[in-house]
């Protein structure tokens, strides 16, 4: 009935438009995530195309932190050297905002529609009750380990902006983009 309403995406799509052999291995954090990005950029077009003055929120999921690792730091600083490097999104010129328990930055009116923050980094914070329908794009580069955290965390980008949905089909969808092999999501 949400659907049929308008209030939720009407589906979600996992890797869209990317080959198979391409996205594991050396380098596939970039290649993931620049796919992402250029949803976003294609997604912020259509909606400028339409009259919307909505920019679209990718959300960067990031690994857990392990007592016995240091991967979860490794991972987020890597992604976000990445973002600065190869496509100018920063904290500094609010592109990039952290929503973790160690470090929250540029969350003031993240959930407006037109707020000039382009990608989200979290973990779990925004996994339970936080509702930003301009989010459209999770990149996961950890593993889910539990259904209901799954459901929750894809649920971030299933929000419709206006509540209802658009004509040009790829506004009513939300995306997925990961380097995980596929056998192991599944949505």
């Amino acid at each position: 009935d949400v659907m049929k309403e308008g209030m939720i995406k009407k589906e979600v799509s996992i890797n869209h438009g990317l080959k198979e052999d391409k996205i594991e291995g050396e380098g596939s954090d970039e290649f993931i995530l620049r796919a992402a990005l250029e949803k976003r950029k294609e997604l912020t077009e259509e909606f400028k195309r339409q009259g919307k003055d909505i920019n679209p929120l990718l959300l960067i999921q990031l690994p857990d932190k392990d007592k016995f690792s240091s991967e979860d730091t490794r991972k987020e600083k890597m992604m976000e050297e990445l973002l600065y490097r190869k496509f100018n999104i920063t904290r500094e010129n609010k592109k990039l905002a952290f929503y973790l328990s160690e470090d929250k930055q540029n969350l003031e009116n993240i959930t407006l529609a037109d707020n000039e923050t382009e990608v989200l980094m979290f973990k779990h914070a925004i996994a339970l009750g936080w509702d930003c329908p301009r989010a459209y794009i999770l990149v996961l580069v950890r593993e889910w380990h539990s259904e209901t955290f799954k459901i929750q965390t894809v649920g971030r980008i299933m929000r419709m902006p206006e509540l209802k949905h658009y004509k040009n089909e790829i506004l009513n969808k939300g995306y997925v983009y990961t380097n995980i092999a596929n056998t192991k999501i599944k949505i």
